[in-house]
């Protein structure tokens, strides 16, 4: 979605859904969109410089770290970026960031793409290791039987030797 700053008088309330087409690079971490991913960003003018912010919600499929199998998760995520005019950057090779610095993006013209903004935050909340419930128990090591539907009878060392070496350790 492109915003034209010239037609945003203080506020505009930009709505809309992302094509799932867009995250296909995500089914190489085993993560796909079951929904599209909606948005809706306030955006406000301050002289030259522009805030985006609000929610963005979607419900990704996952798959768990420990069972491999299949859930859904819902995505909830906030954008909030602030955006100056290109012509405001630093122009130095080499120049000191502050904490500021790291929080603004920079914009040519008078037109704002927001679609990128959308997509990393959809990235930055993909979880790194999902878990389909917090007792999950996995799969066994020996027979390959998910934990979570079935018991297996293999035999599971209940201490290992580092186990015990850290056990003594502890103990002293």
């Amino acid at each position: 979605m492109i915003i034209r700053l010239a037609d945003i008088d203080d506020e505009f309330v930009a709505r809309g859904e992302m094509d799932t087409s867009v995250f296909s690079d995500l089914e190489e971490n085993h993560v796909s969109l079951a929904s599209p991913v909606g948005f809706e960003l306030k955006v406000r003018k301050a002289g030259d410089r522009v805030r985006i912010e609000g929610p963005i919600r979607c419900v990704m499929t996952v798959t768990c770290a420990r069972c491999l199998d299949e859930f859904s998760y819902p995505m909830d995520g906030y954008l909030d970026v602030e955006l100056a005019p290109s012509t405001s950057a630093p122009q130095a090779t080499e120049f000191e960031l502050r904490g500021d610095d790291l929080d603004i993006y920079y914009y040519e013209g008078d037109e704002i793409e927001i679609d990128p903004f959308v997509y990393d935050e959809v990235l930055l909340n993909v979880p790194t290791r999902p878990l389909c419930r917090e007792d999950c128990a996995g799969l066994c090591q020996t027979c390959g039987k998910n934990r979570n539907y079935e018991a297996c009878s293999c035999d599971r060392p209940v201490n290992t030797v580092l186990g015990e070496k850290l056990k003594s350790f502890l103990t002293k």
